[in-house]
């Protein structure tokens, strides 16, 4: 094993890997900057090569500058081969999300620290398996653990209880569609368009089952589509509902975030039409897509037609090639095959 020398760097002289796949949200930093408050700074960065480019700290370089710190400790990698650097990125980022905790042993040593507030540092007490503590903040905590799995924040309509997505003042002139998989933290260049997400439902699961995760990176851009979670007509009805309901709660959410969201509509035979059009006001600006509708042209028509009926909406943003028999105010964005789902029919 190679020896490891610490040496102290000007921080200014400290250069991100600008391969790092890890993300850094602005509260993740504030936490480690927090940590290092309270704790002090015990863990050197990692460098490599003569423009001293971070390969293992990144985060903790952030977090020291904004508590002022002007050097840093580091540990050069240089004995690394070009390839192994790249490899021990990834690898340095993803061999501590394999585990979590021994609640028991992890219960045992919260009970002694009581002191500490752990969310100060990030960790969430969802976490921290708590529940045999009485006190005031875990009842409190406990109630919005309830909240996070009945999904009952927001004003819903309908017999099937579907969130309200609200109607927005939205500028449609503004509105210039970019692909949910293209989006990045600090996207000055695309900041005034319009998040699309007529992707593959995995690429964008996330935005219901951790709302939070991606918060930060949506909030810059200009408008949001609500999640395009597919309605397929070979899918238990159940599923399809659900999915409908995943689609208006992720755009209520946002919306409660004071981010404007356009409501994405999306159908499958006429048993979808009991459920698939609530969550909407009428004269709303929605969104739809027609690929992968061409060899179901009659079926995509009716509930088109259907949703101009009950939402009577005040534009349509199509994504795709419209069929000539669409009417409405239509604004087209044509597909493209590296954004776009695959068709399934």
């Amino acid at each position: 094993m190679k020896d490891l020398k610490i040496e102290y760097i000007d921080i200014n002289k400290l250069n991100n890997y600008d391969k790092n796949s890890k993300i850094h949200t602005k509260q993740q930093i504030r936490h480690i900057a927090n940590s290092i408050e309270e704790f002090g700074f015990n863990d050197p960065i990692g460098i490599a090569g003569e423009n001293n480019v971070v390969l293992e700290g990144n985060g903790r370089v952030e977090a020291a500058k904004l508590l002022g710190f002007k050097t840093l400790p580091c540990i050069r990698l240089d004995h690394l081969t070009k390839e192994e650097q790249r490899a021990y990125v990834i690898a340095h980022n993803s061999t501590n999300l394999e585990t979590g905790f021994d609640d028991g042993v992890l219960f045992d040593e919260l009970k002694q620290l009581q002191n500490f507030n752990f969310e100060d540092f990030g960790i969430e007490k969802q976490l921290l398996s708590l529940q045999n503590i009485d006190d005031e903040f875990y009842k409190v905590f406990l109630n919005n653990e309830i909240k996070k799995v009945v999904r009952n924040e927001f004003e819903t309509v309908g017999i099937y209880d579907i969130p309200l997505i609200r109607k927005q003042d939205i500028d449609l002139e503004k509105i210039k569609l970019i692909n949910y998989s293209n989006t990045k933290y600090n996207d000055n260049k695309n900041k005034n368009r319009t998040v699309h997400f007529f992707i593959h439902d995995y690429r964008f699961e996330s935005t219901y089952t951790n709302p939070l995760s991606a918060l930060e990176k949506l909030q810059q851009y200009y408008c949001l589509l609500s999640p395009d979670f597919s309605l397929y007509t070979d899918m238990p009805i159940l599923l399809q509902m659900f999915n409908t309901f995943k689609s208006r709660w992720v755009g209520a959410f946002w919306q409660s975030k004071n981010i404007k969201v356009i409501p994405t509509i999306s159908w499958s035979d006429e048993r979808s039409f009991d459920f698939c059009f609530d969550g909407v006001e009428q004269g709303s600006i929605v969104a739809v897509s027609t690929h992968g509708n061409k060899k179901t042209k009659e079926k995509f028509l009716k509930g088109y037609n259907k949703m101009l009926e009950k939402l009577k909406p005040s534009a349509i943003i199509c994504y795709g090639k419209p069929f000539p028999e669409m009417k409405g105010n239509l604004k087209v964005f044509p597909y493209r095959f590296t954004e776009g789902k695959e068709m399934r029919v």
